[in-house]
């Protein structure tokens, strides 16, 4: 039985009221007619899911779900929808699905990895669906992976910020932790005009590589620019981002030592911000967690850096 049998209606209402939050055109009609009834049935698709495996194939290319995916994406298209508004809608039915879950099921007592793993993809079909259909008319190369950076294959810039406000919003509204960490590699022009792009680039795979191994499967991992990078940790507070990061920038600095045969550790810088244990305002999460990574670049040796509030005892 699935673990949220008749539920379809409770997540549907709920979408509804964080859709009506957001500020889009009063005559677009958000959450009603067409719309409502597509995200209708990609809410009882994914409840389908928790309960029987083989429903995963909805989610699929060519599937029923994912069909139904792309025709919401090419009318949110039609009804201006930006693909920052499109991302948000995606999450928020995300977010609301696992609300929900949780308090229909006793985590302490049932945490079943297999079951969450297997219903994040199907969310994430379900945007890249959307997403690609949406870009069909503006770009096909935007259609192969609209949602993902094409070198690296971490999330764009551009499904982070949107991923980021959602998370936020949540965080808020459930008083939940959440942890922004911003890295860059600090020699990364250099290394591009001394070798070439093409090993740059095979820098930042490496990177993006083990940043995606070394996250959790309800991170959210991109590559904001050049030779940078964001990770996105909900319900995660600064200690937890620290031991992340600190783990991270270990072994990158490592295994680029050991790639560059021996030249020496890499400059990586680390910023960190967590809300809302430092920064008071959900709006200020980034602005403080960049102001985190240019204290580390005033190290020689880069390193974490963390945001703290004044009047909690340290500096950042």
């Amino acid at each position: 039985m699935a673990p949220l049998p008749d539920k379809k209606d409770v997540l549907l209402q709920r979408w509804k009221q964080e859709m009506q939050r957001l500020p889009l055109p009063a005559h677009v009609q958000v959450a009603e007619g067409e719309a409502g009834e597509r995200m209708a049935n990609l809410a009882a698709a994914v409840i389908a899911v928790t309960g029987d495996e083989e429903a995963v194939g909805l989610f699929e290319v060519g599937g029923d779900a994912y069909r139904e995916a792309e025709e919401q994406g090419r009318l949110r298209r039609q009804q201006g929808f930006s693909i920052e508004e499109l991302v948000q809608e995606h999450v928020i039915m995300r977010n609301e699905f696992w609300n929900l879950f949780h308090e229909q099921v006793d985590m302490k007592k049932v945490v079943d990895f297999h079951l969450e793993k297997r219903v994040n993809g199907c969310f994430d079909g379900l945007l890249q669906a959307a997403a690609s259909a949406y870009h069909f008319e503006h770009s096909r190369e935007m259609m192969e992976n609209p949602l993902r950076d094409e070198d690296t294959g971490l999330y764009n810039k551009s499904y982070f910020h949107g991923r980021m406000i959602e998370e936020l919003r949540r965080s808020v509204r459930y008083s939940h932790d959440i942890t922004l960490v911003l890295f860059e590699m600090g020699e990364y022009s250099t290394l591009k005009d001394a070798q070439g792009e093409e090993r740059a680039m095979a820098v930042m795979r490496d990177i993006a590589t083990a940043m995606a191994r070394m996250t959790r499967d309800c991170d959210v991992v991109a590559r904001l620019g050049e030779g940078s990078f964001g990770v996105l940790l909900p319900e995660t507070g600064w200690r937890g981002g620290q031991v992340m990061a600190e783990r991270l920038h270990k072994y990158l600095q490592n295994e680029m030592a050991t790639a560059e045969a021996g030249e020496g550790p890499p400059q990586l810088h680390w910023g960190l911000a967590s809300f809302p244990e430092e920064v008071r305002l959900p709006e200020k999460l980034y602005a403080c967690a960049v102001e985190a990574m240019r204290s580390s670049r005033a190290h020689a040796d880069g390193g974490v850096a963390i945001y703290r509030a004044s009047g909690s005892g340290e500096g950042n």
